[in-house]
């Protein structure tokens, strides 16, 4: 079997955040509520006390819903963290040798860094030359000012012509090709 043959299938699901999800199942749940609340106090609201609690069957399952995102973030970051810790949380590693390990899109598995990193799970930078996760390497975020004041436009510039990342507002290297805080493409 050559290389432009094999496909690596990933996992179905995305690693995103459930905030969304609850809220919407929320939203449903307190409609449905108030539909009760209003067939108690003999209140016609817009017909509300004849349908709204038919709103609980829609709402259980957003929140279910809800509660599988949290599901799947968990075993993603459980999968990211076991192949981090085979690595002895050291050396360079690419983005994608880790996402075909673990079965994960690498735009998941790196969400998934990120969120490890910001807990302060593991510690890792990009290599600014070749985009390469480099483990147990601290990574500073420092902010440009410039980058903060100018809109959220996100264009493909060469770092010389900026002092900062166009994604995170980080300070870049004199002629980096990639952002050593988001791993983003610069060049």
């Amino acid at each position: 079997m050559t290389d432009s043959s094999y496909k690596r299938e990933y996992k179905e699901g995305k690693y995103e955040a459930a905030i969304g999800t609850f809220g919407c199942g929320l939203v449903f749940l307190f409609v449905a509520i108030l539909s009760l609340v209003f067939l108690a106090i003999d209140v016609d609201f817009i017909g509300l006390s004849g349908w709204g609690y038919w709103l609980f069957i829609p709402a259980f399952f957003i929140i279910l819903g809800g509660f599988e995102q949290l599901y799947t973030n968990y075993k993603y970051k459980k999968s990211v963290k076991v192949a981090i810790a085979e690595r002895n949380y050291q050396g360079t590693h690419k983005l994608e040798n880790i996402a075909l390990e673990v079965g994960i899109k690498p735009s998941d598995v790196l969400r998934v860094l990120l969120d490890l990193r910001e807990s302060g799970e593991i510690r890792y930078k990009f290599n600014p030359e070749t985009g390469e996760i480099i483990l147990g390497e601290k990574m500073e975020y420092e902010p440009v000012e410039k980058a903060k004041s100018e809109s959220a436009e996100v264009e493909r510039v060469a770092s010389g012509e900026r002092n900062y990342c166009p994604y995170c507002g980080h300070q870049l290297r004199a002629e980096a090709k990639f952002c050593e805080n988001c791993g983003s493409k610069i060049q």
